[in-house]
Protein backbone atom coordinates (compact mmCIF):
# COMPACT_ATOMS: atom_id res chain seq x y z
CA UNK A 1 0.00 0.00 0.00
CA UNK A 2 2.81 2.43 0.85
CA UNK A 3 4.46 1.59 -2.45
CA UNK A 4 1.25 2.38 -4.30
CA UNK A 5 0.88 5.73 -2.55
CA UNK A 6 4.49 6.60 -3.32
CA UNK A 7 4.02 5.67 -6.97
CA UNK A 8 0.86 7.75 -7.34
CA UNK A 9 2.49 10.67 -5.53
CA UNK A 10 5.48 10.60 -7.82
CA UNK A 11 3.23 10.53 -10.89
CA UNK A 12 1.19 13.50 -9.70
CA UNK A 13 4.26 15.48 -8.65
CA UNK A 14 5.85 14.77 -12.01
CA UNK A 15 2.79 16.14 -13.78
CA UNK A 16 2.82 19.16 -11.49
CA UNK A 17 6.48 20.04 -12.08
CA UNK A 18 6.03 19.65 -15.83
CA UNK A 19 3.31 22.33 -15.85
CA UNK A 20 4.06 26.02 -16.57
CA UNK A 21 4.73 28.38 -13.74
CA UNK A 22 2.50 29.77 -11.05
CA UNK A 23 -0.62 31.65 -12.03
CA UNK A 24 -1.65 34.99 -10.70
CA UNK A 25 -3.81 34.62 -7.65
CA UNK A 26 -2.45 31.19 -6.65
CA UNK A 27 -1.66 32.59 -3.25
CA UNK A 28 2.06 31.74 -3.15
CA UNK A 29 2.03 29.31 -0.21
CA UNK A 30 -0.71 27.35 1.52
CA UNK A 31 -0.42 29.74 4.46
CA UNK A 32 -1.29 32.84 2.43
CA UNK A 33 -4.55 34.55 3.44
CA UNK A 34 -7.54 34.39 1.09
CA UNK A 35 -8.31 37.34 -1.16
CA UNK A 36 -12.07 37.10 -0.81
CA UNK A 37 -12.31 39.18 2.35
CA UNK A 38 -12.04 36.37 4.89
CA UNK A 39 -10.44 37.70 8.05
CA UNK A 40 -9.05 34.37 9.22
CA UNK A 41 -5.42 33.79 8.23
CA UNK A 42 -4.79 30.22 7.09
CA UNK A 43 -1.65 30.07 9.25
CA UNK A 44 -3.75 30.56 12.40
CA UNK A 45 -6.74 28.41 11.49
CA UNK A 46 -7.08 25.38 13.72
CA UNK A 47 -7.79 22.06 11.95
CA UNK A 48 -11.55 21.64 11.64
CA UNK A 49 -12.81 18.13 12.30
CA UNK A 50 -16.46 18.96 11.65
CA UNK A 51 -18.32 18.83 8.40
CA UNK A 52 -19.33 21.99 6.59
CA UNK A 53 -17.10 24.60 8.24
CA UNK A 54 -15.16 25.47 5.09
CA UNK A 55 -18.09 27.28 3.51
CA UNK A 56 -19.37 24.09 1.93
CA UNK A 57 -22.47 25.95 0.86
CA UNK A 58 -20.36 28.34 -1.24
CA UNK A 59 -18.13 26.54 -3.79
CA UNK A 60 -14.61 28.04 -4.03
CA UNK A 61 -13.94 30.09 -7.16
CA UNK A 62 -10.30 31.11 -6.91
CA UNK A 63 -7.03 29.37 -6.20
CA UNK A 64 -6.80 31.08 -2.81
CA UNK A 65 -10.28 29.91 -1.86
CA UNK A 66 -9.39 26.35 -2.81
CA UNK A 67 -6.19 26.59 -0.79
CA UNK A 68 -8.15 27.80 2.22
CA UNK A 69 -10.62 24.95 1.84
CA UNK A 70 -7.88 22.32 1.51
CA UNK A 71 -5.92 23.77 4.43
CA UNK A 72 -9.00 23.67 6.62
CA UNK A 73 -9.20 19.92 6.06
CA UNK A 74 -5.64 19.44 7.25
CA UNK A 75 -5.31 17.33 10.37
CA UNK A 76 -8.84 15.95 10.35
CA UNK A 77 -9.17 12.56 12.07
CA UNK A 78 -10.56 11.04 8.87
CA UNK A 79 -7.36 11.82 6.97
CA UNK A 80 -5.14 10.85 9.89
CA UNK A 81 -6.61 7.35 9.88
CA UNK A 82 -6.98 7.05 6.11
CA UNK A 83 -3.75 8.70 5.06
CA UNK A 84 -4.40 8.20 1.35
CA UNK A 85 -6.84 11.11 1.53
CA UNK A 86 -4.25 13.25 3.30
CA UNK A 87 -1.84 12.44 0.48
CA UNK A 88 -4.46 13.52 -2.05
CA UNK A 89 -5.07 16.76 -0.13
CA UNK A 90 -1.34 17.52 0.03
CA UNK A 91 -0.90 16.81 -3.68
CA UNK A 92 -3.79 19.12 -4.53
CA UNK A 93 -2.31 21.91 -2.39
CA UNK A 94 1.09 21.46 -4.03
CA UNK A 95 -0.38 21.54 -7.50
CA UNK A 96 -2.37 24.70 -6.79
CA UNK A 97 0.90 26.50 -6.00
CA UNK A 98 2.73 25.62 -9.21
CA UNK A 99 0.12 25.51 -11.99
CA UNK A 100 -2.00 28.07 -13.75
CA UNK A 101 -5.47 28.19 -12.27
CA UNK A 102 -7.54 27.76 -15.40
CA UNK A 103 -10.87 26.03 -16.06
CA UNK A 104 -9.25 22.60 -16.20
CA UNK A 105 -7.52 23.11 -12.87
CA UNK A 106 -10.71 24.44 -11.32
CA UNK A 107 -12.66 21.34 -12.41
CA UNK A 108 -9.92 19.12 -11.01
CA UNK A 109 -9.75 20.93 -7.68
CA UNK A 110 -13.55 20.94 -7.43
CA UNK A 111 -13.65 17.18 -7.89
CA UNK A 112 -10.87 16.62 -5.35
CA UNK A 113 -12.46 18.92 -2.76
CA UNK A 114 -15.85 17.24 -3.17
CA UNK A 115 -14.14 13.87 -2.68
CA UNK A 116 -12.38 14.95 0.51
CA UNK A 117 -15.43 16.62 2.01
CA UNK A 118 -17.65 13.67 1.20
CA UNK A 119 -15.31 11.18 2.84
CA UNK A 120 -14.93 13.45 5.88
CA UNK A 121 -18.73 13.48 6.19
CA UNK A 122 -18.83 9.69 5.97
CA UNK A 123 -16.13 9.23 8.57
CA UNK A 124 -17.68 11.78 10.96
CA UNK A 125 -21.11 10.16 10.66
CA UNK A 126 -19.57 6.76 11.39
CA UNK A 127 -17.87 8.13 14.50
CA UNK A 128 -21.20 9.55 15.64
CA UNK A 129 -22.93 6.20 15.20
CA UNK A 130 -25.03 7.27 12.19
CA UNK A 131 -24.48 4.13 10.15
CA UNK A 132 -26.99 4.80 7.38
CA UNK A 133 -25.77 8.37 6.94
CA UNK A 134 -22.16 7.20 6.90
CA UNK A 135 -22.78 4.59 4.22
CA UNK A 136 -24.76 7.07 2.14
CA UNK A 137 -21.89 9.57 2.30
CA UNK A 138 -19.41 6.80 1.46
CA UNK A 139 -21.48 5.97 -1.61
CA UNK A 140 -21.28 9.62 -2.65
CA UNK A 141 -17.53 9.42 -2.13
CA UNK A 142 -17.45 6.46 -4.49
CA UNK A 143 -19.25 8.60 -7.06
CA UNK A 144 -16.54 11.26 -6.73
CA UNK A 145 -13.87 8.59 -7.20
CA UNK A 146 -15.51 7.55 -10.45
CA UNK A 147 -15.65 11.20 -11.52
CA UNK A 148 -11.90 11.47 -10.94
CA UNK A 149 -11.36 8.32 -12.99
CA UNK A 150 -13.43 9.73 -15.84
CA UNK A 151 -11.25 12.85 -15.83
CA UNK A 152 -8.16 10.65 -15.98
CA UNK A 153 -6.83 12.05 -12.70
CA UNK A 154 -4.24 10.05 -10.78
CA UNK A 155 -5.87 10.69 -7.39
CA UNK A 156 -8.50 8.03 -8.07
CA UNK A 157 -6.47 4.86 -7.23
CA UNK A 158 -5.46 6.21 -3.83
CA UNK A 159 -9.02 7.28 -3.02
CA UNK A 160 -10.44 3.95 -4.18
CA UNK A 161 -7.94 2.04 -2.04
CA UNK A 162 -8.78 4.03 1.09
CA UNK A 163 -12.53 3.91 0.46
CA UNK A 164 -12.45 0.11 0.10
CA UNK A 165 -10.63 -0.17 3.42
CA UNK A 166 -13.15 2.18 5.02
CA UNK A 167 -16.06 0.07 3.76
CA UNK A 168 -14.48 -3.11 5.09
CA UNK A 169 -13.79 -1.51 8.48
CA UNK A 170 -17.40 -0.37 8.60
CA UNK A 171 -18.54 -3.89 7.76
CA UNK A 172 -16.43 -5.35 10.57
CA UNK A 173 -17.80 -2.78 13.03
CA UNK A 174 -21.39 -3.51 11.97
CA UNK A 175 -20.74 -7.23 12.31
CA UNK A 176 -19.56 -6.68 15.88
CA UNK A 177 -22.58 -4.50 16.64
CA UNK A 178 -24.88 -7.22 15.30
CA UNK A 179 -23.31 -9.78 17.64
CA UNK A 180 -24.00 -7.49 20.60
CA UNK A 181 -27.77 -7.19 20.01
CA UNK A 182 -30.40 -9.83 20.76
CA UNK A 183 -33.48 -8.41 19.03
CA UNK A 184 -33.73 -10.26 15.74
CA UNK A 185 -35.07 -7.43 13.52
CA UNK A 186 -32.24 -5.17 14.64
CA UNK A 187 -29.69 -7.96 14.16
CA UNK A 188 -30.96 -8.60 10.62
CA UNK A 189 -30.77 -4.87 9.84
CA UNK A 190 -27.19 -4.54 11.09
CA UNK A 191 -26.06 -7.69 9.31
CA UNK A 192 -27.67 -6.43 6.11
CA UNK A 193 -25.74 -3.17 6.40
CA UNK A 194 -22.54 -5.13 7.06
CA UNK A 195 -23.13 -7.23 3.94
CA UNK A 196 -23.64 -4.05 1.90
CA UNK A 197 -20.41 -2.57 3.25
CA UNK A 198 -18.46 -5.74 2.43
CA UNK A 199 -19.90 -5.79 -1.07
CA UNK A 200 -18.86 -2.16 -1.61
CA UNK A 201 -15.40 -2.99 -0.27
CA UNK A 202 -15.02 -5.85 -2.70
CA UNK A 203 -14.61 -8.31 0.20
CA UNK A 204 -16.36 -11.13 -1.64
CA UNK A 205 -15.84 -13.89 0.93
CA UNK A 206 -17.05 -11.79 3.86
CA UNK A 207 -20.03 -10.59 1.84
CA UNK A 208 -21.04 -14.15 0.94
CA UNK A 209 -20.77 -15.36 4.54
CA UNK A 210 -22.70 -12.47 6.05
CA UNK A 211 -25.33 -12.45 3.30
CA UNK A 212 -25.98 -16.17 3.84
CA UNK A 213 -26.34 -15.55 7.56
CA UNK A 214 -28.83 -12.75 6.88
CA UNK A 215 -30.94 -14.99 4.65
CA UNK A 216 -30.98 -17.82 7.20
CA UNK A 217 -31.82 -15.47 10.06
CA UNK A 218 -34.56 -13.74 8.08
CA UNK A 219 -36.09 -17.06 7.02
CA UNK A 220 -36.22 -18.31 10.61
CA UNK A 221 -37.62 -15.01 11.83
CA UNK A 222 -40.40 -15.07 9.24
CA UNK A 223 -41.36 -18.61 10.33
CA UNK A 224 -41.49 -17.47 13.94
CA UNK A 225 -43.63 -14.47 13.02
CA UNK A 226 -46.05 -16.74 11.15
CA UNK A 227 -46.33 -19.03 14.18
CA UNK A 228 -46.83 -16.10 16.55
CA UNK A 229 -49.50 -14.52 14.35
CA UNK A 230 -51.36 -17.83 14.05
CA UNK A 231 -51.19 -18.42 17.82
CA UNK A 232 -52.51 -14.96 18.60
CA UNK A 233 -55.34 -15.37 16.09
CA UNK A 234 -56.30 -18.73 17.56
CA UNK A 235 -56.12 -17.39 21.11
CA UNK A 236 -58.31 -14.40 20.28
CA UNK A 237 -60.83 -16.69 18.60
CA UNK A 238 -60.89 -19.06 21.57
CA UNK A 239 -61.33 -16.30 24.13
CA UNK A 240 -64.05 -14.76 21.99
CA UNK A 241 -65.98 -18.06 21.95
CA UNK A 242 -65.42 -18.49 25.67
CA UNK A 243 -66.71 -15.14 26.84
CA UNK A 244 -68.58 -16.76 29.77
CA UNK A 245 -65.54 -18.67 30.99
CA UNK A 246 -65.02 -16.36 33.94
CA UNK A 247 -67.10 -18.50 36.29
CA UNK A 248 -67.91 -22.17 36.77
CA UNK A 249 -71.64 -21.57 37.18
CA UNK A 250 -71.80 -19.54 33.98
CA UNK A 251 -70.03 -22.28 32.04
CA UNK A 252 -71.98 -25.11 33.67
CA UNK A 253 -75.27 -23.48 32.73
CA UNK A 254 -74.29 -23.66 29.07
CA UNK A 255 -74.46 -26.52 26.63
CA UNK A 256 -72.97 -29.72 28.04
CA UNK A 257 -71.04 -30.91 25.04
CA UNK A 258 -70.08 -27.34 24.13
CA UNK A 259 -68.22 -27.09 27.44
CA UNK A 260 -66.31 -30.28 26.76
CA UNK A 261 -65.45 -29.07 23.25
CA UNK A 262 -64.14 -25.76 24.59
CA UNK A 263 -62.06 -27.60 27.17
CA UNK A 264 -60.44 -29.74 24.49
CA UNK A 265 -59.84 -26.63 22.33
CA UNK A 266 -58.20 -24.80 25.22
CA UNK A 267 -55.44 -27.43 25.42
CA UNK A 268 -54.29 -26.98 21.82
CA UNK A 269 -54.63 -23.20 22.00
CA UNK A 270 -52.60 -23.02 25.18
CA UNK A 271 -49.82 -25.14 23.61
CA UNK A 272 -49.68 -22.87 20.57
CA UNK A 273 -49.51 -19.71 22.69
CA UNK A 274 -46.73 -21.14 24.86
CA UNK A 275 -44.74 -22.03 21.73
CA UNK A 276 -45.30 -18.54 20.32
CA UNK A 277 -44.24 -16.95 23.61
CA UNK A 278 -41.02 -18.98 23.50
CA UNK A 279 -40.35 -17.82 19.93
CA UNK A 280 -40.96 -14.21 20.92
CA UNK A 281 -38.45 -14.56 23.76
CA UNK A 282 -35.84 -16.11 21.48
CA UNK A 283 -36.21 -13.15 19.10
CA UNK A 284 -36.14 -10.65 21.99
CA UNK A 285 -39.54 -9.23 20.98
CA UNK A 286 -40.46 -7.96 24.44
CA UNK A 287 -43.77 -6.34 23.47
CA UNK A 288 -44.92 -9.43 21.61
CA UNK A 289 -43.76 -11.66 24.45
CA UNK A 290 -45.76 -9.61 26.97
CA UNK A 291 -48.92 -9.84 24.88
CA UNK A 292 -48.55 -13.60 24.47
CA UNK A 293 -47.90 -13.99 28.19
CA UNK A 294 -51.18 -12.19 28.86
CA UNK A 295 -53.01 -14.46 26.43
CA UNK A 296 -51.43 -17.51 28.08
CA UNK A 297 -52.65 -16.37 31.50
CA UNK A 298 -56.20 -15.76 30.22
CA UNK A 299 -56.34 -19.10 28.44
CA UNK A 300 -54.94 -20.97 31.46
CA UNK A 301 -57.59 -19.36 33.65
CA UNK A 302 -60.33 -20.24 31.17
CA UNK A 303 -59.03 -23.81 30.91
CA UNK A 304 -59.15 -24.20 34.69
CA UNK A 305 -62.71 -22.89 34.73
CA UNK A 306 -63.70 -25.22 31.90
CA UNK A 307 -62.14 -28.17 33.72
CA UNK A 308 -64.12 -27.43 36.89
CA UNK A 309 -67.29 -26.84 34.93
CA UNK A 310 -66.80 -30.07 33.03
CA UNK A 311 -66.35 -31.90 36.34
CA UNK A 312 -69.52 -30.33 37.72
CA UNK A 313 -71.42 -31.28 34.60
CA UNK A 314 -70.04 -34.81 34.68
CA UNK A 315 -71.00 -35.19 38.33
CA UNK A 316 -74.45 -33.81 37.61
CA UNK A 317 -74.79 -36.04 34.59
CA UNK A 318 -73.69 -38.98 36.70
CA UNK A 319 -76.26 -38.21 39.37
CA UNK A 320 -79.04 -37.99 36.79
CA UNK A 321 -77.94 -41.25 35.19
CA UNK A 322 -77.76 -42.88 38.62
CA UNK A 323 -81.29 -41.73 39.51
CA UNK A 324 -82.66 -42.99 36.23
CA UNK A 325 -80.81 -46.25 36.73
CA UNK A 326 -82.24 -46.57 40.26
CA UNK A 327 -85.76 -45.89 39.04
CA UNK A 328 -85.44 -48.42 36.24
CA UNK A 329 -83.89 -50.93 38.63
CA UNK A 330 -86.75 -50.38 41.10
CA UNK A 331 -89.31 -50.92 38.38
CA UNK A 332 -87.56 -54.07 37.30
CA UNK A 333 -87.47 -55.37 40.88
CA UNK A 334 -91.21 -54.70 41.38
CA UNK A 335 -92.02 -56.36 38.08
CA UNK A 336 -89.87 -59.31 38.97
CA UNK A 337 -91.61 -59.73 42.32
CA UNK A 338 -95.02 -59.55 40.68
CA UNK A 339 -94.06 -62.19 38.18
CA UNK A 340 -92.65 -64.41 40.88
CA UNK A 341 -95.79 -64.03 42.99
CA UNK A 342 -98.02 -64.91 40.07
CA UNK A 343 -95.98 -67.99 39.33
CA UNK A 344 -96.24 -69.19 42.96
CA UNK A 345 -100.05 -68.81 43.00
CA UNK A 346 -100.43 -70.79 39.80
CA UNK A 347 -98.41 -73.65 41.23
CA UNK A 348 -100.59 -73.82 44.39
CA UNK A 349 -103.81 -73.97 42.41
CA UNK A 350 -102.57 -76.78 40.23
CA UNK A 351 -101.48 -78.84 43.20
CA UNK A 352 -104.83 -78.40 44.89
CA UNK A 353 -106.75 -79.63 41.78
CA UNK A 354 -104.80 -82.87 41.64
CA UNK A 355 -105.63 -83.76 45.29
CA UNK A 356 -109.30 -83.35 44.59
Amino acid sequence: MDGLKLLVGLVVLASVTATPAVAVGAGGTPAAPATTGDTVDATHTQPDTTVGQARNDVPPETADEYLAAFNQLSGTPAFEQYTEFETIRSLAVSKLQVVEFDDTTEREMGAVLALLRSFNESYTAAQNGSVAESLAAANRTGGHVRALEEQGLTYAPLADLALSRFYENQGDALLQSASDVTRTPEKIHLLGQAATAFRQAGATQKFSQVNLRVEELRSGYERDLTAMNAAEERADGFLGSCSSCDGVSAVASGELFGTFSLYLESGGTLADVRDAERRAGENALSDRESRLAGLRTDISSARTTLALASMVLLVGYGVVVALVAMLVTHRLVVWRRTVDAANVGEIVVLQGGQDA
